[in-house]
């Protein structure tokens, strides 16, 4: 397959094929060759340079050629107002979290809405053609936000898209497609000689086109792709038999383009950024920021091969000093960065993203420490709070959601904060040790990786904090990627090779799929056998023509239960055929017909704690708030947990209302509704709450709901109504995962046994304490006071026993105490022998730990003599000269 470039190339060639329009020449566009960078583009009127900033700059900048000055909602007013009169129909934005695909942590352009069911024709698009104002998130241009004037972390696209399939034939091409992009141009006050096509290729994903970039006064403004060409396997080309127009627009770009500002911040952020630069004190300069901002073009971190380069260029343009240039201006990029930041975070939150060192989350904790770290080193005094909250206002028009996400949102980067100031104590004292060793060694130095992940994980201390302290001390600290890091302080234990699971390994490919019953209720069935894996082993795994035996998946374990007599013990589904587990080895004809037993109590333990799980869900978001959405779970017959994303530890009061709005949805005995819907018509109808157990394959999704509280993806097994789970009680919760909170509960029977089984408890420590059961929480407390005073005494008392001992030692030799001493005394008196001034050493064994010390003066190594020790009695450990320890081998 050729590269992009040979792609331009080839493209450029055969132009009159891909890029001959005739919207373009009916409007009197050219085709020219721009005498700077060489690209080929079509414009009205004569000119010898094309629209790229590289080779023009910012002429817009000051002088913009539309006089309309749209404020960014009135722009998206105009761009939806326009499309929607002309044949398009407005489509709501998806999330911009990704959680429909497995290959995306966020939403990165319009068109991954409608991959990959619709782009390949798999499934109808809900409209055609269609415009959908998408929000999007990219983090690879963090460094430019805040400097260039048009880069963000999040961003509109304005996505304008035609599907063309077989069915509907080429109906909306190029040339619909371009004329719709040139008058929507006018409609925001462009005339045609201020609009520059540039011809360019396209590339991902499998498939490639020619697209045509539109600019206008060295602004990119949009790119519409032809998305016509799909790659096959042996690398040679064929025509898709859908074929797509996807036009992104950036929302910014098209606000910004009527105004000529110096950035685009002040129109997309407007009341947000006036207030941030009231609080910071912050002015401009305005000529010779105008002068910077035109200049600008060129600063690109992506794009710019040396980006301290390209602004040593854009100084010398301006004629002040580099540094002078970009420390005068420096607060105000800073402000524009966390405006930018603090409304991605408003937007992820939101959608159900939160801060961690995990996936996506990772980038959301990058750019609130960012923003964090501008405003205490440049004094910003920003109030987070009213940013969020401004932030939603000011786009409550396009994307009123946003509102209810505001309370969330304030949560999140208030508990960030304190996370960040707590890992900055906590780095102060440990890192402090690791700045001095560097101090001896000069002034750069590395941190072993192992020590690193040794601070992250044993003391919560992130590498950013290590290396802000290392800055703050003038020492040049050599330190890996923070992302390729954490990636490794995650993983780094996981040194075995994952294994296949046993069904893994079995080649399926020869059998038909499995017919599925387990959603019919059936608990007695008949069936062909239709051959016998893994019949070498000590079990056999049996594949059916149909099956009622659910099989795992979801999170859900399988059905348990008896084929002709033998028992199933799991059963796992391997694309689409079932393989079900044997107690032992079988022997069965191909065709051979068999009677099953799905295992009926098991089956109504597990549906239970199942459907739980979705009612836990919705109580979960009732009481925490909309940034809640599931994060992994587990249902068994015995229990079932869920795991949530919530940005701190969920306190027993909270716990206590899920609980207790869990159980009344309950016992208002809602009806469980369970359907198989087209994709495209599921997520119209129920949204993309649909996904909260992760992506989902195929061109239908089986949707369980709960009334209207709850419509969600899902593949297992539920009940009728919710009063059929009888009751649900929480028995743990636990922090897994920085960000992810797991909730283990029982429903039904399983969570009366639990409860009784805590009575019983109860009562046995009442009686044991000769107590009634009400007065059990005022006896165990003072016991507890009386134990602590006890053992304050028993600490006093192994004081002076330790130092009596050592009293007693003779100097000059090598004491032997074995098995005389509890653990912790022994442990007292070796720590008083290494701080002695006598000429002591001393052996201390306790069970299989054995001790050695000695005191400073004694001329001994305790390391040399436990090595000698293990020579006569075996055993392992280490230490220091003054003390070592280690166990023996008993």
């Amino acid at each position: 397959m050729l590269s992009k470039g040979e792609l331009r190339k080839q493209f450029s060639q055969d132009w009159q094929k891909h890029y001959d329009l005739d919207v373009l020449k009916t409007n009197g566009f050219t085709r020219k060759q721009c005498s700077s960078c060489k690209k080929n583009f079509w414009s009205v009127g004569d000119r010898d340079k094309c629209g790229d900033p590289s080779c023009i700059g910012y002429e817009f900048i000051g002088n913009p050629p539309s006089q309309l000055k749209l404020t960014y909602a009135d722009t998206w007013k105009k761009v939806k107002g326009y499309f929607t009169s002309n044949g398009h129909t407005y489509v709501k934005p998806y999330p911009t979290v990704a959680r429909w695909r497995d290959d995306l942590y966020f939403t990165i352009a319009s068109i991954n809405d409608f991959q990959p069911y619709v782009v390949s024709g798999e499934l109808e698009p809900i409209a055609n053609p269609l415009v959908v104002p998408q929000p999007c998130i990219r983090f690879g241009d963090i460094t430019n936000v805040g400097v260039t004037g048009r880069h963000y972390t999040n961003f509109v696209m304005v996505g304008q898209h035609a599907f063309n399939s077989e069915k509907t034939g080429l109906f909306y091409w190029k040339n619909e497609a371009l004329g719709h992009d040139i008058n929507l141009l006018k409609s925001l006050g462009l005339n045609l000689e201020e609009i520059i096509f540039i011809e360019d290729v396209w590339l991902g994903g499998g498939n490639y086109g020619p697209c045509i970039e539109y600019f206008s006064r060295g602004l990119e403004l949009g790119n519409c792709v032809f998305m016509q060409y799909e790659i096959l396997p042996d690398q040679s080309s064929r025509e898709l038999r859908t074929k797509v127009i996807d036009m992104g627009a950036g929302l910014e770009r098209l606000a910004w383009i009527t105004h000529g500002s110096p950035t685009s911040y002040e129109i997309v952020f407007g009341n947000v950024i006036a207030e941030m630069k009231k609080w910071a004190g912050v002015g401009v300069e305005d000529a010779l920021f105008l002068k910077y901002a035109k200049g600008s073009g060129m600063l690109n971190a992506e794009e710019v091969g040396d980006m301290e380069k390209a602004k040593e260029q854009v100084a010398r343009e301006i004629g002040v000093p580099k540094e002078e240039l970009f420390k005068r201006f420096e607060r105000l990029f800073a402000l524009y960065a966390c405006a930018d930041h603090m409304k991605t975070v408003l937007m992820t939150t939101s959608d159900g993203m939160l801060p961690s060192n995990v996936g996506g989350g990772y980038n959301l904790r990058m750019i609130l420490r960012r923003s964090f770290g501008f405003d205490e080193d440049l004094g910003l005094r920003l109030d987070y709070g009213k940013i969020l909250k401004m932030h939603a206002e000011e786009v409550r028009d396009i994307f009123p959601q946003y509102l209810d996400g505001v309370d969330s949102a304030i949560a999140v980067v208030e508990e960030e904060r304190r996370k960040f100031g707590e890992s900055k104590k906590k780095a102060s004292g440990r890192v402090a040790q690791i700045i001095e060793k560097a101090k001896k060694t000069g002034s750069s130095f590395s941190i072993p990786t192992p020590e690193l992940v040794t601070l992250y994980q044993s003391y919560g201390i992130p590498i950013e904090v290590i290396e802000e302290v290392a800055k703050k001390e003038n020492i040049n600290l050599h330190l890996p990627p923070a992302s390729s890091f954490y990636k490794l302080a995650r993983h780094e234990d996981e040194l075995v090779e994952a294994r296949k699971e046993e069904h893994e390994l079995i080649d399926v490919s020869q059998y038909p799929q499995t017919k599925n019953l387990s959603y019919e209720n059936l608990f007695r069935f008949k069936a062909k056998v239709l051959g016998i894996e893994g019949t070498g082993g000590k079990t056999s795994f049996l594949i059916l023509d149909q099956s009622a035996f659910y099989a795992e998946g979801g999170g859900q374990t399988s059905d348990t239960g008896t084929i002709n007599g033998i028992s199933v013990v799991d059963v796992k589904n391997s694309a689409g055929i079932f393989l079900h587990k044997m107690a032992k080895a079988v022997d069965s004809t191909p065709g051979t017909e068999v009677e099953c037993v799905v295992e009926r109590e098991k089956r109504a333990h597990t549906m239970r704690h199942h459907s739980g799980a979705h009612v836990l869900q919705i109580a979960a978001r009732a009481v925490l708030g909309r940034h809640v959405w599931q994060a992994g779970a587990h249902k068994s017959a015995e229990k079932a947990h869920l795991d949530l994303t919530h940005y701190k530890h969920i306190p027993d009061e909270e716990l206590a209302r899920i609980e207790r709005l869990a159980n009344e949805i309950i016992v208002q005995n809602i009806a469980v509704k369970k359907e198989i819907l087209p994709r495209n018509v599921a997520e119209s109808q129920y949204g993309f709450g649909l996904y909260q157990g992760g992506a989902c394959p195929g061109k239908e999704l089986r949707v369980v709901s709960i009334g209207e509280l709850d419509h969600e993806a899902c593949g297992g097994i539920h009940v009728e109504r919710t009063g059929d789970i009888g009751c649900f009680k929480i028995i743990k919760r636990e922090s897994i995962q920085d960000g992810i909170e797991r909730i283990t509960y029982k429903c039904g029977v399983k969570a009366i046994e639990y409860m009784q089984s805590l009575e019983r408890s109860i009562r046995d420590s009442s009686a044991l304490l000769s107590v009634s059961t009400d007065q059990l929480p005022q006896s165990v407390e003072r016991f507890f006071s009386e134990w602590k005073e006890q053992r304050k005494q028993i600490e006093v008392l192994s004081g002076i026993v330790a130092n009596s001992l050592i009293d007693m030692m003779k100097e000059n030799e090598l004491h032997t105490v074995k098995n005389k001493l509890d653990l912790p005394l022994a442990r007292k008196v070796a720590e008083l022998v290494t701080r002695s001034q006598k000429n002591i050493s001393l052996v201390l064994i306790a069970g299989p730990t054995i001790l050695v010390a000695c005191s400073p003066s004694s001329g001994k190594d305790a390391n040399a003599l436990l090595q000698e020790y293990f020579k006569k009695s075996p055993g392992k450990g280490g230490g220091t000269k003054l003390l070592a320890s280690g166990k023996l081998n008993l």
